[in-house]
């Protein structure tokens, strides 16, 4: 009787050991799944990703720059490269193992640390397939947390810029003698109070450069993305943005103009780019000129949409974003506290 009990005993212990097992590695990023060897030929066009990194900042101390996360970085380099390396394996797994053509990305503290991250992108891929395009600008005002693109289409440097203290970049690229804009930013965030019309503001400027590019050609191939630290319904988009989630709505020489936020094609309930407070945010978006919704040049897929977050990224019973983190962060590290955006877009005849 008492060797029976102590049977039982022994193989209690080993359930719960076996669960504990099971839920610890369900918490913890395993590795991600080898990608494919061999590039096929890009036959289906051509993949935009938006992603904000959290925290891409360098190796090397900025004295002018008075940030906790910047003098971590810079005195642990090899907490940059952990980093780097998680994004570059995470994006290089998109458009069947090259990564995405057009990456555009926000919380770059500077070129440097982009350049970084491009290096270890194309470090993964064959020749054909590498990132030569950079478009980047410096400003030095707040964290230092800026927009920047990097892509294997042909990018026009003299036209990238950038609109003063806010953290919007333009760059003109072509692919197959079609020319696309692509307007990348970071809104203002919403941890501190009162910041809507900061955020009013972003999408003023923008509205109004995706109006000046519409006067001067109305079927202007213009895509904006990035972090709006705002969700889809909310008034800067609809109301500032001029956005709607209604392709029909969005008609070449309509009048006020109209833009397409494809991230009303996802579900708030179910999935989103940012997990906080117990809830689902879509603070990151992909958003379309009516240009890239007619058949001449660019055409955006909006069916195509999609929110990378694969199991490896995702961390806990809410699934949320593994994040890098601090030094206070006792969690394994994932490269970014957000989920990425991707979509497909093609050239017409």
């Amino acid at each position: 009787m008492n060797n029976n009990r102590f049977g039982l005993f022994l193989i209690m212990v080993a359930l719960i050991v076996a669960a504990i097992w099971l839920i610890r590695s369900d918490q913890a990023p395993g590795p991600l799944p080898p990608r494919p060897t061999a590039p096929r030929v890009a036959g289906e066009g051509y993949v935009f990703c938006t992603w904000n990194v959290e925290n891409l900042f360098d190796d090397t101390n900025d004295p002018h720059n008075h940030d906790e996360d910047e003098d971590w970085f810079a005195a642990h380099p090899e907490m940059v490269h952990e980093k780097v390396r998680l994004l570059a394996d995470t994006l290089v797994r998109q458009n069947d193992g090259r990564g995405p053509d057009i990456l555009a990305v926000v919380e770059v503290e500077n070129r440097r640390a982009i350049e970084l991250l491009r290096a270890a992108l194309n470090a993964r891929l064959p020749s054909e397939w590498r990132y030569e395009g950079l478009a980047h600008v410096d400003n030095v005002t707040g964290r230092r947390i800026e927009p920047a693109i990097v892509t294997r289409l042909a990018l026009d440097d003299d036209q990238t810029r950038a609109f003063g203290i806010r953290r919007i970049l333009e760059a003109h690229l072509e692919a197959e003698g079609a020319p696309l804009v692509v307007l990348a930013s970071h809104w203002t965030s919403r941890l501190r109070g009162d910041t809507e019309g900061k955020r009013d503001s972003y999408a003023d400027v923008l509205y109004d450069r995706v109006v000046e590019l519409s006067r001067d050609d109305p079927a202007a191939d213009v895509l904006l993305s990035g972090d709006f630290n705002d969700e889809p319904d909310d008034p800067s988009l609809r109301r500032h943005l001029h956005t709607t989630g209604d392709p029909a709505e969005v008609r070449e020489g309509a009048q006020p103009v109209k833009l397409l936020d494809l991230t009303q094609r996802l579900d708030p309930a179910r999935e989103g780019t940012y997990f906080q407070a117990g809830r689902w945010e879509i603070l990151d978006h992909i958003v379309a000129s009516p240009g890239l919704l007619d058949p001449k040049g660019w055409m955006v897929l909006p069916e195509t949409i999609h929110t990378e977050n694969p199991i490896e990224l995702r961390f806990g019973r809410d699934r949320r974003p593994w994040r890098f983190g601090n030094p206070k962060n006792s969690n394994p590290r994932g490269p970014s506290d957000h989920f990425g955006l991707t979509v497909r877009m093609k050239v017409g005849p």
